[in-house]
């Protein structure tokens, strides 16, 4: 069914300055999710480069690679069905559009590099690329994108309905395995997760031991932000639901 939007790019006299109040929420959301990748990728990216330097990479390499599998690319798919095919119906967004998909197969590549690639210098190379072009496209959407597809009356609630690969919001909670990242970086990519949480929201960690110091952490970055709940406890496998206060 064709949408029922203005099909018009905005012009810089008629942009609205806020997204309208039925946008808004799903607008934060999408951001917030978009800041919880940047940071997961950031991390993940940095102990790449770091291991670069002692030669052995292999660990580091294969966690980045598994993240871009199973959180990035997943996401750049539903944002193509969800949203992409909004701002194609849309004259003025559809060569923005085509240009961000051209970044996720751009994006695709490098990950395919990744996944193969044993040298040090090439690891380095391919993940500081991807970062870089993600890092990009991430502003083209939160500041380009978004903002046009509600200047022209895209209802993004009902077309992101049930699409929580797109507004990170979970259900049920999504899973991080702590055990699959690199120990350096742990702590960032979980407060990176809990920072991108709305009112509400739930993930679940998974680790190897029962996770209070990370609980003591979080609760002296953020007093009372979070509660916790012990979904398993152990002795070999503890699940943490955090939960951000409504």
């Amino acid at each position: 069914m064709p949408l029922d939007i203005d099909r018009t790019a905005p012009t810089q006299a008629n942009a609205p300055t806020s997204a309208r109040t039925d946008n808004s929420r799903v607008i934060s959301a999408i951001t917030h999710h978009h800041a919880a990748l940047a940071d997961d990728l950031r991390t993940l990216t940095a102990a790449v480069l770091d291991a670069a330097r002692s030669g052995v990479i292999d660990e580091p390499r294969a966690a980045l690679a598994a993240w871009f599998v199973s959180e990035l690319l997943p996401h750049a798919h539903a944002e193509e069905v969800a949203l992409y095919s909004l701002g194609s119906e849309i004259e003025g967004t559809r060569l923005l559009v085509d240009a961000m998909v051209a970044e996720h197969r751009a994006i695709a590549t490098l990950v395919d590099e990744l996944r193969v690639s044993s040298d040090p210098v090439a690891v380095s190379a391919t993940a500081a690329a991807a970062q870089v072009l993600f890092t990009v496209h991430l502003g083209k959407e939160n500041d380009l994108l978004l903002p046009a597809l509600d200047a022209a009356g895209a209802d993004l609630g009902a077309a992101l309905d049930g699409m929580h690969e797109v507004l990170g919001a979970v259900s049920p909670p999504s899973e991080l395995d702590v055990r699959d990242l690199p120990h350096g970086g742990r702590h960032e990519i979980i407060f990176g997760r809990l920072d991108g949480l709305l009112p509400g929201e739930t993930f679940v960690i998974i680790n190897d031991h029962d996770p209070k110091p990370l609980r003591y952490q979080t609760e002296a970055l953020w007093p009372e932000a979070f509660t916790w709940n012990y979904l398993e406890a152990g002795p070999a496998v503890w699940r943490v639901a955090i939960t951000r206060a409504g």
